[in-house]
């Protein structure tokens, strides 16, 4: 990648780019030849720093990162860069090198050192920004990754924590609301149990004549012996690609910890109704 000077990327708020350009009195710049925001003779470009400078003189303040972002959005919707090819000359590599360079704020590509120092004098009007921008984004991916380490190691331990009954009540609730069409409701489940999804899965439910439920759990060794033709190593996510929670999970574990299900629960409301209108009659 092209290691560019850190005192060399400007500053969104210009105080002066280069001699051949001039400000004008609300802050904007444009070519100093030709006064223009977007110049194709001077090879310049202002079109963006000048639309942040525009909407803070709205404001009346500077911008949130995500005000920057909406208005870059805004500013660029029309324009295409492909990060494949070079931006100057549309070569996909140096033809005598071999090799192609990207800047590190991830935005542009070249294919020799004078194709970049050309074009500097439009990309470093938004250079900083997008670096900026690209640093906070891998930030927050980092801390949403940390934040689902720590919860998944909590919802284990909580696990591990339940009897085996409290378990099969979150099992079979898991295994009606997976058949009833709520998906990966066995997957979210088994992933907080800390067990294989085929534990819940590969189970039978019976029910007594007193209407009574028994959970009886999947054989996972079996199952996969059988039908796969190879050994259980007894992890959880054997045969599986790690678990990746999907949007407002189901807490099993609470469930489980009430010591009755909330399906059972309704049906008891029921049969009590049902018994107090028998024996008004």
């Amino acid at each position: 990648s092209i290691n560019l000077n850190e005192d060399s990327h400007g500053d969104l708020n210009i105080d002066a780019v280069n001699k051949e350009t001039k400000e004008l009195p609300d802050g904007t710049i444009v070519c100093g030849p030709h006064s223009k925001e977007s110049c194709d003779i001077c090879m310049m470009d202002f079109r963006l720093p000048n639309d942040f400078q525009r909407k803070k003189n709205e404001l009346g303040r500077d911008l949130t990162p995500e005000e920057y972002e909406e208005v870059t959005k805004e500013s660029m919707k029309d324009v295409y860069i492909s990060k494949k090819i070079c931006i100057m000359d549309g070569q996909p590599v140096c033809p005598r090198t071999s090799k192609k360079m990207r800047c590190p704020c991830d935005e542009v590509t070249y294919c020799s050192t004078a194709c970049q120092k050309f074009h500097w004098t439009i990309h470093k009007m938004t250079c900083k920004y997008h670096a900026k921008r690209k640093e906070e984004k891998l930030k927050k991916k980092m801390e949403e990754e940390r934040e689902k380490q720590v919860k998944a190691a909590q919802m284990n331990s909580a696990g591990r924590e339940l009897t085996e009954e409290q378990k099969n009540i979150a099992r079979k609730e898991a295994f009606f609301s997976e058949n009833n069409g709520r998906l990966h409701s066995i997957e979210e489940c088994a992933w907080q149990l800390g067990e294989h999804p085929l534990v819940i899965g590969g189970g039978t439910l019976t029910y007594g004549r007193d209407g009574t439920e028994e959970f009886t759990k999947g054989d996972v060794a079996k199952i996969y012996r059988e039908k796969a033709g190879v050994e259980w190593d007894g992890s959880p996510r054997f045969g599986l690609k790690p678990y990746k929670q999907k949007k407002d999970p189901v807490d099993w574990i609470a469930i489980a910890r009430q010591g009755i299900s909330p399906r059972m629960k309704d049906m008891e409301e029921k049969l009590k109704l049902m018994a107090g209108y028998d024996t008004n009659l």
